[in-house]
């Protein structure tokens, strides 16, 4: 018996509030419990991060592969937001995740994503530009891509976290709502009142 909102184990427990996020429970209704565990939310963040991390390597890899961008700019966007996008699904993944043993996963894959979106972007960016015609010296400068990919990580890292601060706030806020729309506990009839016996008049004097 586990909690619906938190999974907490409710095994052994009576009709109250789960103990780790107060949501009502009742052993008596089975519409209160899950009878199953869903699923550890470390191993559902690991598997998230491993699929986010996947789809963002292919992306990455198809956009890099591009070819017929005439526009430096164009190129850049595409591949950087293969690389945003994964950083924004990691980030609202981690917030929803109640495990930080899944949130780190998380966390850290979106912000290899960005990094890897930025660096990339920024090598294709440089090399649609030295393919246009008369192209000028600066577009053979190699500094933007090196910096990018030395410390393209402190972007990704700031970019990860203004994302996933606001969605643990969300849907923490989300949490404490439904929690607080629980219907209310069932009270316990009071004790009845036991009756006073019946009062027996004196005998009247003869």
């Amino acid at each position: 018996m586990y909690c619906i909102s938190c999974e907490y184990r409710l095994s052994g427990l009576e009709a109250g509030r789960c103990p780790e996020c107060g949501r009502a429970f009742d052993p008596a209704d089975s519409s209160t419990f899950d009878r199953r565990r869903r699923g550890p939310q470390a191993l559902l963040g690991i598997g998230s991060a491993l699929l986010i991390g996947g789809l963002s390597f292919f992306g990455l890899q198809q956009t890099i592969l591009m070819k017929g961008l005439q526009s430096q700019f164009t190129a850049f966007w595409i591949v950087a937001g293969v690389g945003l996008a994964a950083g924004v699904a990691a980030a609202v993944l981690a917030a929803w995740n109640r495990s930080w043993l899944g949130r780190i996963p998380l966390l850290l894959v979106g912000i290899v994503a960005v990094w890897a979106g930025l660096a990339f972007g920024h090598d294709k960016y440089y090399r649609v530009w030295q393919a246009l015609p008369d192209a000028p010296d600066e577009a053979y400068a190699d500094s933007g891509p090196v910096a990018t990919l030395l410390a393209g990580w402190i972007p990704g890292g700031i970019f990860v976290v203004g994302v996933f601060l606001p969605a643990l706030l969300v849907f923490s806020w989300k949490r404490k709502q439904r929690r607080s729309l629980a219907p209310p506990l069932p009270t316990a009839p009071p004790p009845p009142t036991p009756l006073a016996p019946p009062t027996v008049p004196p005998d009247a004097p003869s």
